[in-house]
């Protein structure tokens, strides 16, 4: 498959996880890229974060502190390393 297959193959099954997930969805094609795909790839992006994120805190890269609100830790450069 070229790029632009593998590409157009890859939002066809964004589009349709979101659709099993959401079936009673319905949107335009500028709501379809604005809203289902761009959250579906900002959710997978935050794993893939979130993972990254952790390594380097166990590495002690970063370190993570409790934030008092509900966003959860916030990461820095260790000062310890520099």
């Amino acid at each position: 498959m070229c790029e632009w297959e593998d590409r157009v193959s890859n939002v066809a099954h964004e589009i349709e996880h979101y659709l099993e997930s959401h079936p009673q969805a319905a949107d335009s094609l500028e709501g379809i890229a604005s809203w289902w795909i761009a959250r579906q790839r900002i959710r997978t992006e935050l794993e893939v974060v979130r993972a990254a994120l952790e390594q380097l805190s166990h590495s002690g890269i970063v370190s993570a502190r409790q934030d008092t609100g509900k966003r959860g830790p916030i990461y820095r450069l260790n000062n310890k390393n520099h």
